[in-house]
């Protein structure tokens, strides 16, 4: 068990130490509490107490309780704020390799299964972590140390016919805690596959209205939420037989005290005094039994979620930033070289032999068909997927010897999906560079043609845009990803479709504004509409990943090709292709 949990466990052990010897010392304390009422007792009984002695037995009692409590202070602080900070600490190296991986580890693990590691995985460690390690040390070490006093202080023979049945628990605990683990798992499963549904139903809730398939997804929903249900129950029905069973094997023992106890009394071996601590000390050895039951449930439950979370920690950082690796200076002249790629889900190559050459201060555009692979292209560029053959180069240098940070720096994105915040339209722009002053803002606004839009709304810039833009037309989301992009005035910006949206002048606006502000920047166009490309110094048409076409709008229009077509079609209203 602590081979799973050491990496977090090694960050806070002088907490846990601190918070064990304060727990430990407050089980010693305890131990005094039973001995001294059945002193009090006997006393009380021959009737050779006085009054100063009885006051000295109430004033030490009085001294423990109050000791206990602070001990109990002690150990829980530290416990707890251990438990805490190692719940904060997973959360964080959690999120620290999902932002290292690349695109592939995202398309391999659903939305749900990462919601499900770092909500209800990291709670169960987190509850494992606290509670679990008090249960560790209270099934352990405290019923070890009352056993000890029972035999020392009260009677032998007494002590090990009581405690007889107390091993069966144990026994069954560990018979039920390998269910428990594998129940556990299943529940995790079913955990993350309603989060996908949840996520699925939220994102697509105006196209599954409009198609009229509520009922449909209400029909999924419910069988998800009902196998999550049946395997909660299932795991509930392995935890309930703990109860019985403690109970069952607890009362038996104060059955065997209570009988050979009296049966030692009417011998002359043990006093009335004697007995009543020892039914104390022997109820003190009931919470370890109930604690290692809790020890084992929760023990097992964060050990199938550690299981998961070390599946991820373990994995290898696929976007590295090492100090080693090289920054890339600018201007940046990118080049590929021969390159193919294919995605890890598709039997043949999405890009077959790519030579291409962009020149720093240079503007290209890419056509193509649906699915030819003009997206993934940009893909391997933004180095969104794990290459095994690098084949790119940024100014004579391997993209894959470049820094991913020192890369990003350089780059502005605009996807086709884009991501819009619950939050300010400045806040939103400001995403790239929060440290943006006012005049990039403005700029950043102008060259999106975005200042018409945020004059429309009554709050301007401060207007919540909603849930993933909710409020915002798709023209709007799109000019406002533009904004974003541009702030920085990246030496290489990327728009991916990006204005597939906005209508034929707003088009037209933001292509002169590009053309006006980064004269001296690389500008990278992906589009349907030649209109957006045909203006660029280079264009390349793709058609199953390869290039088949390449030059200005003048060359491509002598070659009769595709292209040629494409604008005849577009342009010119000729539908004949």
């Amino acid at each position: 068990m602590y081979k799973k949990f050491k990496r977090f466990i090694n960050y806070y052990k002088k907490n846990y130490i601190i918070g064990i010897i304060f727990l430990l010392l407050s089980d010693v304390v305890s131990l005094f509490l039973p001995y001294i009422i059945g002193k009090l007792i006997d006393l009380i009984y021959n009737g050779s107490i006085d009054m100063h002695y009885f006051i000295q037995i109430i004033i030490f009692t009085i001294f423990i309780i109050i000791l206990k409590y602070f001990l109990a202070m002690g150990w829980s602080y530290n416990v707890f704020k251990a438990s805490g900070s190692i719940e904060y600490l997973t959360r964080n190296k959690l999120m620290k390799k999902f932002l290292g991986q690349s695109q592939e580890f995202f398309e391999k693990n659903s939305t749900g299964s990462l919601m499900g590691k770092s909500t209800n995985d990291i709670s169960q460690i987190s509850v494992m972590a606290g509670y679990g390690t008090l249960s560790l040390i209270d099934a352990t070490v405290l019923p070890l140390s009352v056993i000890l006093v029972m035999i020392f202080t009260i009677d032998l023979k007494l002590t090990i016919f009581s405690i007889l049945p107390l091993p069966f628990i144990a026994i069954i605990y560990f018979k039920i805690g390998d269910k428990i683990y594998d129940k556990s798992k299943k529940v995790n499963q079913s955990f993350d596959k309603l989060n996908d549904t949840v996520l699925e139903d939220a994102e697509g809730i105006r196209i599954i209205r409009v198609f009229n398939i509520v009922e449909n997804r209400r029909k999924i929903f419910y069988e998800n939420a009902d196998k999550l249900a049946d395997h909660n129950i299932t795991l509930a029905k392995y935890q309930a037989l703990l109860a019985p069973v403690e109970r069952i094997i607890t009362s038996l023992t104060f059955v065997i005290a209570i009988g050979f106890g009296s049966y030692l009394m009417t011998l002359g071996q043990l006093s009335i005094g004697q007995i009543v601590s020892f039914t104390y000390y022997l109820n003190m050895l009931v919470w370890p039994m109930y604690a290692l039951g809790d020890f084992i449930n929760l023990k097992q439950q964060a050990s199938a979620a550690m299981d998961r979370i070390n599946e991820t920690l373990d994995h290898e950082e696929e976007i590295k930033n090492s100090d080693k690796k090289r920054k890339v200076n600018s201007p940046v002249d990118i080049k590929f070289d021969s390159h193919s790629f294919k995605y890890p889900t598709s039997k043949d190559n999405i890009l077959n032999e790519i030579n291409l050459e962009i020149k720093n201060s240079t503007s290209l555009g890419i056509l193509g068909k649906t699915s030819s692979g003009k997206t993934t292209l940009i893909k391997q560029l933004l180095d969104l997927y794990k290459i095994n053959k690098p084949s790119i180069y940024l100014n004579d240098e391997l993209s894959s010897d470049i820094s991913f940070k020192s890369l990003k720096n350089i780059i502005g994105y605009v996807p086709q999906q884009h991501m819009i915040f619950s939050d300010t339209l400045r806040n939103n722009i400001l995403f790239s560079n929060d440290k943006a002053n006012e005049e990039q803002l403005e700029r950043a606004i102008d060259i999106a043609d975005f200042n018409k839009d945020v004059k429309e709304f009554e709050k301007g810039l401060d207007t919540i845009t909603g849930e993933k833009g909710v409020s915002l037309s798709g023209g709007q989301k799109q000019r406002l990803s533009i904004a974003r992009a541009v702030l920085n005035n990246p030496e290489i910006l990327i728009l991916d479709d990006a204005m597939s949206a906005v209508d034929a002048n707003t088009e037209k606006n933001i292509l002169n504004n590009l053309i006006e502000y980064r004269k001296d920047k690389t500008t990278i166009i992906i589009a349907h509409r030649i209109s957006q490309v045909q203006n660029c110094d280079n264009i390349i048409v793709l058609d199953e990943g390869r290039i088949v076409e390449m030059g200005n709008h003048y060359e491509l229009m002598n070659n009769d090709k595709w292209y040629k077509k494409q604008y005849e079609n577009q342009i010119l209203g000729d539908k004949d292709e």
